[in-house]
C-alpha cells in the first residue's frame, strides 16, 4: 500500500526485506517475542521491532489498520490480477478512486479507463481479462486450512436428523496437501429438510448453486463448499465415485455409473463387482493402483496404530513451549512407546541453539527422567544445521553419546542443483546422522523446494544408511508423496515425524501420515514404526 502510494523507499524496503526474514523463519515468531531475540531477525530494527510486538499482543497493527482504512483493503487484490502493477494501481486510485476489483471491473465496463494517462482501450481490454481470471481461479487451501472448516460443516450436518450418512470426499479425503474447495457427501430421503438445514449453519455467508442433489456456497472464511446429496440407496456407490480423481473412476467405472450400484452396502463391495480388490481413498490417483490390484501387489498402508514414537521433537530447551516431562506425558497419552527430543543447535542462536554444555545438562534430565518409567523412553537426539558446505554445526564427539541425530537446512535454500546435492550428499557421509529433516525446504505456498538431483540423494542414502524424514508440520509437509514413492523404490526408510514446538503439535503427525499412505509406504518403510529395541539396534547400526 505504500508503494502505491509512492511513499519513501527506504521504508518500502525496510518492511518488505523484514517481511522476507520472518516468512523464512523456522522459529516460532511467538518464542523469538518471548525471549526478547526480535532483533535477532535480519532487518529489523526499533519501529519494526515494536510493529512486531503489537501484531503479537493485539493481534492488529495501528499502522496498518490506518493505510487499510484510508486506502481499503481491496486495493491489494487489484495487485493479484496480472499485467496490473504498482504505477497503473496508484494511477487509478488517485484518478478515478478505484480501490477494489470490484470497482475496476465496473470502471473498465463503462469505458472510463481508456481515458486515463498511459492507458488505451487495450489495456482496458486486457484488465477485462484479468479480471475475469481472478474470478474464475481455483484458490489453494492447505490441508491443516481446510480441514477443521470441513470436520465442522460435516460435524454439523452429521447431526441433523435428516441425515443418514455424511462424508467428506474429493481432495480432502485423498489427503491431497492442496485443496480448492470442501466437498461433502451426504445421503438423506429428506432433500429439501438438507437445503433448509444448510441456509441456517452459522458459518454459511452465501449459497450461489441450487439444484437437485447439489448445494454450492461459500463460507465466511471464503472457502467454497459443495453439498452431494443423494438416496441412502446410491451412497456407496457415489462415495466411491465422488472420492476418486477423475482419471481414477474414469478408469474405475467404464461404461459403469455410479447408479448401477444401488443398494451397496460398502466401498469394497463396489470394488469387487468390478473385479478389484479395495483400494485406500489416498491411492486413488489414477497413478499405478489398477496395475497393482490387478497383480495383487496393492501395498499395506501405514496406519497411526502402527507409529510407536515421534522422532522430531523440540523443547523448551530451545524453541519448544514445553519442558521434557510435559512432552512425555503427552506422547504416553498418545500411546508412544518412545519419543526423541531433537531441539536445534548452536550456528541457530535465533531460536536458543544448544551448545555442548546445555546438550549434556539435557541429557542428564533425560536420564532422570526415564527411570521413572519401564515402558516409555525418552531418546536422546539434536537437529544440526547442515551448512553451505555440507559439514554439520557440531563436533562429531557432541553427538556420539545420542540416540537420534537428525540433519537439516535452515539457510542457502536458492543454491543451484548440483551445489545443494553435493551439501545433502556431504551430511549424509557424515557418520553419526541418522535422519535428513524436511529434505526439500518447502514452505506451502511461501517457498517452492530446494532443487536437488533426487536420485542422487536417494542412493547415497542407501549407500549409508540414513532415512528421509516426513516432516508433518502441516506447512511443510516435506518430504511429498512422489518423493516418499521414490524411496520406497530405492528402499529408503522414512521417519514420520511432527517437528513439534508444542505438545499439542503431536497431532501434526496425522498430516504426515497421510503423506506416506499416498506415497505407497508400510509399516516397514517408517522406522518409527518400529518397537524401541528394534529402533535402537537400527539407528546404532
Amino acid at each position: 500500500m505504500l508503494r502505491i502510494k509512492d511513499d519513501k523507499s527506504y521504508k518500502i524496503k525496510a518492511y518488505r526485506r523484514a517481511a522476507l526474514s520472518i516468512g523464512q523463519l523456522d522459529a516460532d515468531i511467538n518464542i523469538l517475542y518471548q525471549n526478547d531475540q526480535l532483533y535477532d531477525i535480519a532487518g529489523v530494527g526499533s519501529t519494526l521491532k515494536r510493529m512486531i510486538e503489537e501484531i503479537v499482543e493485539t493481534g492488529s497493527c495501528k499502522d496498518y489498520e490506518d493505510l487499510v482504512s484510508e486506502m481499503g483493503e481491496g486495493i491489494l487484490e487489484m495487485l493479484s490480477l496480472p499485467g496490473l502493477g504498482h504505477k497503473a494501481i496508484r494511477t487509478l486510485y488517485n484518478e478515478l478512486d478505484i480501490n477494489s476489483v470490484d470497482d475496476l471491473k465496473q470502471a473498465a465496463e463503462e469505458k472510463r479507463i481508456r481515458n486515463l494517462s498511459g492507458m488505451g482501450s487495450k489495456t482496458e481490454d486486457n484488465i477485462l481479462q484479468s479480471i475475469h481470471v481472478f474470478y474464475n481461479q481455483n484458490k489453494k487451501y492447505t490441508l491443516v486450512e481446510i480441514r477443521p472448516e470441513a470436520d465442522n460443516l460435516l460435524g454439523y450436518l452429521q447431526s441433523c436428523e435428516q441425515v443418514e450418512n455424511a462424508c467428506c470426499v474429493g481432495s480432502i479425503r485423498r489427503g491431497k496437501t492442496l485443496i480448492s474447495d470442501i466437498d461433502i457427501l451426504v445421503s438423506a430421503h429428506d432433500e429439501q429438510g438438507i437445503r433448509r438445514k444448510i441456509k441456517q449453519y452459522s458459518d454459511v455467508q452465501n449459497i450461489y448453486t441450487e439444484k437437485r442433489g447439489h448445494i454450492a456456497g461459500v463460507l465466511h472464511s471464503g472457502v467454497p463448499f459443495e453439498l452431494i446429496i443423494v438416496t441412502p440407496e446410491e451412497y456407496y456407490g457415489r462415495l466411491v465415485w465422488t472420492t476418486g480423481s477423475k482419471s481414477h473412476r474414469s478408469h474405475l467405472f467404464g461404461e459403469f455409473k455410479p447408479e448401477d450400484f444401488i443398494g451397496a452396502k460398502a466401498e469394497e463391495e463396489i470394488y469387487h463387482q468390478l473385479g478389484l480388490p479395495f483400494i485406500s481413498p489416498e491411492l486413488r490417483e489414477d497413478n499405478g493402483e489398477f496395475e497393482a490390484a490387478e497383480e495383487d501387489m496393492l501395498p499395506s498402508l501405514v496406519s497411526a496404530e502402527d507409529l510407536q514414537g515421534d522422532l522430531h521433537v523440540h523443547s523448551s530447551y530451545s524453541d519448544g513451549s514445553n519442558n521434557l516431562l510435559e512432552i512425555a506425558e503427552e506422547a504416553k497419552q498418545r500411546g508412544y512407546s518412545y519419543v526423541a527430543v531433537t531441539d536445534h543447535f548452536k550456528s541457530l542462536h535465533i531460536v536458543n541453539g544448544l551448545d555442548e554444555s546445555r546438550l549434556g545438562t539435557q541429557g542428564n534430565e533425560i536420564d532422570k527422567l526415564n527411570k521413572q518409567w519401564s515402558d516409555f523412553k525418552l531418546l536422546k537426539g539434536i537437529e544440526v544445521d547442515i551448512l553451505k558446505n555440507g559439514t554439520l554445526d557440531v563436533e562429531d564427539r557432541a553427538l556420539r553419546e545420542l540416540d537420534v541425530v537428525i540433519a537439516s537446512i535452515h539457510s542457502y535454500f536458492k543454491l543451484d542443483r548440483e551445489k545443494q546435492t553435493d551439501r545433502f550428499i556431504e551430511a549424509i557421509k557424515t557418520e553419526q546422522v541418522d535422519i535428513l529433516g524436511h529434505l526439500t525446504g518447502r514452505l506451502l505456498k511461501k517457498r517452492k523446494s530446494n532443487a536437488l538431483d533426487v536420485e542422487r540423494v536417494l542412493q547415497e542414502a542407501v549407500n549409508y544408511g540414513v532415512a528421509l524424514e516426513i516432516n508433518a508440520d502441516p506447512v511443510r509437509m516435506d518430504i511429498d508423496e512422489e518423493f516418499c514413492r521414490k524411496a520406497k523404490e530405492y528402499g529408503v526408510k522414512t521417519s514420520i515425524n511432527s517437528d513439534a514446538h508444542d505438545r499439542d503439535n503431536l497431532n501434526n503427525v496425522q498430516y504426515g501420515l497421510l503423506n506416506a499412505r499416498r506415497g505407497w509406504l508400510e509399516k516397514d518403510d517408517v522406522i518409527n514404526s518400529k518397537p524401541i529395541k528394534e529402533l535402537l539396534d537400527w539407528l546404532h547400526e
